[in-house]
């Protein structure tokens, strides 16, 4: 399989930085020493663990969800050594309490899907080298938020991240635009290797370009190959761009905008041969922590035939709270909404304690792209609060009140955090 090709190159990469370093003459060794010893001094290592009570009431079903779970994740990441830095992460989630969902593996299709199985993984493991000016080359497994994540992203909403094996190349040599490169052989999915969808065989190609900031904003170029051996049926090649930016207009308010079109059309062994546009354009006003934003997203079909399709994007964070349309109907998808939130700042005495809270709610209305179909409308909220010595606690709720697509839905999600 191509991820255990990614994984042997590594290997050998590792085994020859390490030849190296053993071949090292005495002039060399002293500058050996000073890198090992510069490697552990700037290393980093990270521990994030978060608790989650996710509670679904989904019309249709004969019972309502309640997943008790715990996910951690615990990683390491060296300084350079003669160029080379290497870092892995392990994670683990684990049910605790109630087990009343259906997590896709268990069979448990009475309750609505809460997508966290119980799992220990190597979520990250990778070496990266600087030798190029101004390109770093990255190999093995590891985690990627394209963007806005629309396309490519590690779904970190869910306790298992979706994390990928392959290589990637970042380049900032050429002055004025930054480059990427991502190469993905494999798709390590949030429902875990334990399940027989966990990993996706695949051959993609993903092609960026983004420029330094312009009077206007930023401009961005991409194309995205996606060859999904796996899930054919989600195959495709999406090409695009878009420009976003903001622009003070005094007093501490602020415009904010993007403005973004794609083009999807089938690729490898997709069965099905069609085109989708993708559109999104958000306009909003920004002061003093508030910040509140128009948006339309126009994810579009070919006369019903099939729809624009994003299968390694973070879905969560795009068309609600709920999940309702983390695959893209037949018939599309045009999602009209509005998002406000705030950053508490600044607050004194006895409401200091609530600095740095955010708070975001969201109103959508949802319609298909052809066939003039009013799919249904959704509430949601999300607070985050931070506590003391890197603990956090934070609520989400939605609510889809369906019309002609899907059944009602709602969801009260609890979590407690920890991030060092």
């Amino acid at each position: 399989m191509r991820w255990r090709l990614a994984f042997a190159a590594v290997a050998a990469l590792a085994g020859i930085a390490c030849q190296w370093i053993i071949a090292a003459t005495p002039a060399e060794a002293g500058d050996l020493g000073d890198g090992v010893h510069d490697a552990v001094r700037n290393g980093k290592f990270w521990l994030t663990s978060r608790y989650r009570y996710e509670y679904v009431d989904q019309a249709g079903l004969p019972s309502n969800a309640r997943a008790s779970t715990l996910s951690t994740e615990v990683g390491v990441e060296s300084g350079l050594v003669h160029g080379f830095r290497a870092g892995i992460e392990g994670e683990f989630v684990v049910e605790i309490g109630p087990d009343d969902f259906n997590n896709t593996i268990n069979g448990k299709t009475q309750y609505p899907v809460v997508a966290d199985v119980q799992s220990a993984e190597v979520d990250q493991a990778y070496i990266e080298s600087h030798h190029i000016p101004g390109v770093v080359i990255k190999g093995g497994r590891y985690l990627e938020n394209l963007d806005n994540m629309r396309y490519v992203g590690s779904v970190a909403w869910r306790q298992n991240d979706q994390t990928f094996d392959g290589a990637t190349a970042t380049i900032t040599a050429l002055a004025g635009v930054t480059g990427f490169y991502g190469y993905i052989g494999n798709v390590n999915r949030i429902v875990s290797d334990r399940s027989p969808e966990g990993n996706w065989e695949s051959n993609v190609h993903l092609f960026h370009a983004e420029s330094a900031p312009l009077p206007i904003g930023t401009l961005t170029g991409y194309a995205y190959l996606m060859d999904i051996a796996d899930a054919p049926a989600l195959s495709n090649a999406s090409y695009g761009g878009f420009l976003t930016g903001k622009q003070e207009l005094g007093g501490g308010l602020a415009f904010n905008y993007r403005a973004e079109y794609a083009l999807q059309t089938d690729y490898a062994d997709q069965p099905v041969d069609y085109s989708a546009d993708y559109v999104r354009a958000e306009s909003g006003l920004s002061w003093n922590g508030l910040t509140t934003t128009f948006v339309y997203e126009l994810l579009g079909s070919d006369d019903g035939v099939a729809a624009f399709q994003t299968p390694l994007a973070t879905g969560h964070v795009f068309n609600g709270f709920a999940d309702v349309f983390l695959t893209t109907p037949a018939t599309g998808l045009q999602d009209y909404y509005i998002d406000v939130r705030y950053k508490v700042a600044n607050l004194a005495g006895p409401l200091n304690a609530l600095n740095g809270t955010l708070l975001i709610g969201q109103y959508h209305e949802f319609e298909s792209a052809v066939g003039d179909l009013d799919y249904g409308s959704e509430i949601d909220f999300y607070a985050n609060v931070p506590l003391t010595n890197g603990f956090y606690a934070e609520l989400k709720y939605a609510n889809y009140q369906a019309k002609s697509y899907a059944t009602d839905r709602e969801k009260v999600i609890f979590g407690l955090g920890y991030a060092y």
